[in-house]
């Protein structure tokens, strides 16, 4: 099939777009894989594809869960419509997701939720309570949310961050556009490059379910940066980077889907910010 393109440049980010754009669905895991993999689900946070006809209460009673942790994680109201193709996230039982602010403790998150620090150790595989850094997206079992005024960008943590503060992390297409939790894929050759999107810490670089192999990065303005499914990682924890130094190649580790080819590709995550991709439509070429 051929396509036409339009190539430009913005903020340093060399961009294709295609008019024909590919579309990845990655709303039905469960069909995906085989039995042995079943535990490991069970503990995956997925989408759901809203169908036409469908409610918020009618799919909470699908996935055997309460209308409220639905409303919790994609952060709508019960007067919220809902329309057909709209994405939701679903949590794997009752709870809600929380990402790490400077300061917080395994022990105050618990006691903020009204969850057990042990539960959260659990669900969320922790070695123990310092097993923890800013940025990390928790699952809280059981939680509940605080009665505080509803929350804003500054009160959840964002910062504002200019638009060209973060080059774009490797080369390829969007494949997929936001998705749990605030990240775009870009899909490349197995083995493609990956460079940290600014300077920062290495936090984390190691390999997880469902991440596969996976670097998280924390900026000096707070912001945390996640590069996903990598082939392997070049880069240690505490170690210091520059924006545009190579801190891995893009793999397809851990959880992946294949919509045609070996499925590597990159899942860029924002914590504390905007994604900078998110306003490119499926099918972008991109470079850094």
């Amino acid at each position: 099939m051929v396509t036409t393109q339009d190539t430009f440049i913005e903020n340093g980010i060399v961009l294709t777009s295609n008019n024909s754009p590919l579309f990845i669905n990655n709303m039905s895991f469960g069909a995906k894989f085989s039995e042995k993999d079943e535990d490991k689900l069970k503990k995956d946070i997925i989408y759901h594809l809203v169908k036409e006809g469908e409610t918020l209460s009618s799919i909470a009673e699908k996935y055997n869960i309460s209308l409220e942790t639905i409303l919790l994680a994609n952060e709508i109201s019960k007067t919220t419509k809902i329309r057909p193709n709209q994405k939701l996230i679903i949590l794997p039982t009752e709870g809600l997701l929380h990402m790490v602010e400077r300061g917080e403790t395994v022990s105050s998150i618990a006691k903020k939720f009204k969850s057990t620090s042990d539960e959260i150790i659990a669900f969320n595989e922790l070695t123990d309570v310092n097993d923890i850094y800013i940025g990390d997206i928790l699952f809280i079992p059981n939680g509940k949310m605080p009665q505080i005024v509803t929350p804003t960008p500054s009160t959840k943590g964002y910062v504002n961050v200019a638009s060209n503060y973060f080059i774009c992390p490797t080369k390829g297409i969007i494949t997929n556009g936001l998705h749990y939790y605030n990240a775009i894929d870009i899909a490349s050759a197995k083995g493609t490059a990956i460079v940290a999107a600014a300077s920062g810490i290495v936090q984390k670089s190691k390999y997880a379910w469902p991440s596969g192999n996976y670097i998280t990065i924390l900026h000096p303005n707070g912001v945390v940066t996640y590069y996903g499914h990598l082939s392997y990682s070049t880069v240690v924890p505490g170690e210091q980077v520059a924006q545009g130094e190579i801190i891995g190649y893009m793999g397809n580790t851990g959880l992946v889907i294949s919509m045609g080819g070996d499925g590597s590709h990159l899942h860029f995550d924002v914590r504390g910010a905007t994604n900078p991709l998110a306003k490119y439509r499926i099918g972008t070429k991109v470079s850094y």
